[in-house]
């Protein structure tokens, strides 16, 4: 996964949640807020545009190999807007500031939002051919009922990176997040995500508790209390670089999304230091929070057939593959599996549970939109951890 998604992964909850609680906040830009619901997709048998496809899309969060293929197969260009976060590029959609036919990784928090205000347009299945490659899972979310209006790009969930070398696997499944506090040996060299849903619901499902959408605030309180004697018992950093910190030896044990040890074990290892060295654990399933972007089409699209034959590109198997070895993320693909990625060399055996399962989907714990008043908790509650207490 490149450096600029993970930043975004970093910014994404609270600055997504603006959409999803409803804030005004392209008013302020000068934008429009709304656009007339499209409430019909593009007609079947239609003929591709000529282009170019405008996509927007996270710096480097597409193969620059995939992009060229496409190009070569129908005959087009393709340009991309880069944007860093869900807001601005609704922003800037909004307020005309870029056009576009393809919104290319939208949270899913905040696609509800986007539907209701009528920037998106339904999707016309019929040119989508490559649709039940799809992973189950996704074919009726909770954010998209039908997947109506997207597809489902990459997924990935949360767990703890950390190193075999120094710590035994048997004692972190045993100990599961207390294995963040109980390092104390490794001080300095233990850290959470920088990202306040993540780092608080994290010392939420240490207690057992599994409504990561709660705006209770006893309960957030608590968890405030619970990362605090993180700071004096192992000196923890707050940072998403766990997947270059562990491979090169600076963290023992890190809160990291579950790509991450695959990927700093293909990018960061030391010549000569084996793989085996780079542990991952996730909570069972139930407990164990998992996320995904989604690819939609623009409701004012000048392109959108063609729009429609990039997603269904995208969701080409081989396609997908050649993707996935660039980017590192998980496609959401019934072929591209644990068994498969690990018989291609792409993810060592022994982090296999890096890949979610579709049982850990279907049971899967999601962030949802908070209200102004509950986003409001969380960051106060943050600015304190991040300022030691």
């Amino acid at each position: 996964m490149r450096s600029s998604r993970r930043d975004f992964l970093a910014r994404s909850v609270q600055m997504g949640v603006l959409l999803g609680a409803g804030v005004p906040l392209l008013q302020a830009c000068g934008g429009d807020t709304q656009r007339t619901k499209v409430s019909k997709p593009i007609a079947d048998g239609l003929q591709p545009e000529k282009g170019p496809l405008r996509i927007i899309n996270y710096d480097d969060y597409v193969s620059p190999d995939v992009i060229a293929d496409f190009e070569r197969e129908y005959g087009v260009s393709v340009e991309i807007t880069i944007i860093t976060t869900d807001s601005e590029a609704t922003t800037k959609l909004a307020s005309g500031a870029i056009q576009a036919d393809v919104h290319h990784s939208i949270a899913n928090y905040t696609v509800g939002a986007l539907v209701e205000r009528g920037w998106l347009q339904p999707l016309n299945k019929s040119y989508l051919t490559n649709r039940g490659n799809v992973l189950a899972n996704f074919d009726d979310p909770w954010y998209d009922a039908g997947s109506t209006y997207t597809v489902p790009y990459t997924f990935f969930g949360t767990g703890l990176g950390y190193r075999r070398d120094r710590i035994d696997p048997a004692d972190v499944e045993a100990d599961g997040w207390d294995a963040l506090w109980n390092a104390t040996g490794f001080k300095g060299q233990v850290s959470v995500l920088d990202d306040e849903r993540e780092a608080l619901v994290m010392a939420m499902l240490r207690r057992g508790l599994t409504d990561v959408n709660t705006t209770d605030q006893a309960v957030i309180d608590q968890a405030l209390a619970d990362l605090v004697e993180l700071i004096d018992s192992v000196n923890v950093k707050v940072n998403i670089q766990g997947y270059q910190d562990l491979p090169e030896g600076t963290s023992t044990i890190a809160q990291v999304w579950s790509a991450d040890p695959v990927t700093g074990a293909i990018n960061y290892l030391p010549e000569g230091v084996p793989a085996e060295v780079l542990g991952f654990w996730h909570p069972p399933a139930g407990e164990y929070v998992v996320a995904n972007d989604n690819i939609g089409i623009v409701s004012n699209a000048a392109n959108p057939v063609l729009a429609h034959l990039y997603i269904d590109y995208l969701l080409d198997n081989a396609v997908s593959e050649k993707n996935f070895s660039y980017l590192g993320y998980l496609p959401a693909l019934t072929k591209l599996d644990a068994d498969y990625l690990i018989g291609q060399g792409y993810v060592p055996e022994h982090l296999r549970n890096c890949v979610p399962t579709s049982e850990e989907i279907a049971q899967a714990l999601v962030f949802k939109p908070l209200s102004n008043e509950g986003r409001a908790l969380y960051e106060t509650a943050w600015s304190k951890f991040k300022t030691g207490g």
